[in-house]
């Protein structure tokens, strides 16, 4: 199948061509680094950085003087388009051979962060993410808690135990050919699991995805609040491509157990109840149980309906 990639595929300029969708960040250091490096790295390149449909002016305003840098073209889209589209949108728009995919919330500390890439020849290349940041400061963020009890999961050695289920689009290269092939699923309008689908469409495609120890860093973690209701929309997204994501999902597998004792329904009661309210309030609050965050998204999840 590679072949036929090969063979069919559009000729594209020899370089890197550095993808960025941004909502509501502040972009400029990552382009800032990443510049650098690919001058220091001798490539032709390009940093296409993309505002999809921000809503806050400040982030914006603060992203702007990325359009005078070289090489960087800096887009503003009034309207969000959503994870999988944008994607597919900027490799459409990129002129080079590969594509290195970064989320903008992102920060890289290693000088050799884009040679270690450019050594590596694989048609699929994820690199990892570390959780960065003042522990003491982070303390009570919920989203920091979840990322760094699953720190030890993002190593390249976990990760190449399943390396098509754990695809990651926070950090990842690909050749301009492969995405010819195995595009985004643009029916993933909201948030969430659109890796997970691109992940099987590479396994489908039979396309190799070589995982290696070339991280970015998480330092930036937004609010509790606005961090559940991210996890309520990806867990409606869970639900809406549920039969397309088994089983790639490990709460996917939790709930076919759950409903095979009959428990499920029981799980839905009580989240209806005070209980699920009660959960709600303290994962959202200001001192929240990272512990109980896991089970009210198998809570939430059960409470759903077509």
């Amino acid at each position: 199948i590679q072949t036929f990639f090969t063979t069919f595929a559009i000729m594209y300029k020899q370089g890197l061509s550095i993808l960025i969708p941004v909502f509501n960040r502040n972009c400029c250091a990552l382009v800032q680094e990443l510049h650098v490096q690919a001058v220091n790295c001798g490539i032709d390149f390009e940093i296409i950085v993309v505002e999809d449909g921000s809503t806050n002016p400040k982030y914006v305003d603060q992203n702007r003087p990325v359009a005078a840098i070289d090489h960087v073209r800096y887009i503003i889209h009034e309207e969000n388009m959503g994870r999988a589209i944008i994607r597919n949108w900027l490799a459409d728009k990129a002129e080079y051979d590969t594509l290195l995919f970064l989320d903008c919330d992102v920060d890289i500390l290693d000088p050799d962060y884009l040679k270690r890439y450019l050594d590596n020849k694989a048609s699929v290349v994820c690199g990892g993410l570390c959780i960065g940041g003042d522990a003491n400061k982070l303390r009570h963020s919920l989203r920091y808690h979840y990322e760094k009890t699953h720190e030890k999961e993002y190593t390249a050695k976990q990760r190449k135990r399943n390396p098509y289920k754990n695809f990651r689009t926070t950090n990842f290269l690909i050749e301009h050919k492969v995405m010819e092939g195995c595009r985004f699923d643009e029916r993933f309008r909201q948030y969430g699991y659109e890796d997970v689908i691109f992940g099987k469409t590479l396994k489908q495609n039979g396309i190799i995805i070589s995982h290696i120890e070339n991280p970015v860093y998480l330092t930036r973690f937004e609010s509790n609040t606005y961090f559940m209701i991210k996890t309520e929309e990806a867990m409606h997204t869970l639900y809406k491509f549920r039969k397309d994501i088994v089983p790639y999902s490990r709460l996917l597998q939790h709930v076919e157990v759950l409903k095979k004792i009959g428990l499920l329904p029981v799980l839905r009661l009580i989240y209806r109840s005070s209980i699920g309210y009660y959960l709600m309030r303290n994962l959202n609050g200001e001192r929240p149980v990272s512990q109980l965050y896991n089970l009210y998204k198998l809570m939430f999840f059960a409470s759903l309906k077509p």
